[in-house]
């Protein structure tokens, strides 16, 4: 895959590039998610942390 150290080092870079930037996404999208449920629930006095779930469903297909 890779043949020369500068080429190694050019692939770990990018990598780790790729990762920061989904982390960096997500902090900013669960930052503006916290942000705009406590805008929605203001009026009716209520304090809500921003929590999401993730529900998985099965379903097997008998064949």
């Amino acid at each position: 895959m890779t043949k020369t150290t500068p080429q190694a080092a050019a692939l770990v870079l990018s990598v780790l590039m790729a990762l920061a930037t989904v982390a960096g996404m997500n902090g900013i999208a669960t930052k503006q998610y916290a942000a705009a449920d406590s805008l929605a629930m203001a009026p009716y006095g209520l304090t809500h942390v921003a929590v999401q779930h993730v529900t998985i469903v099965g379903h097997r297909a008998n064949a």
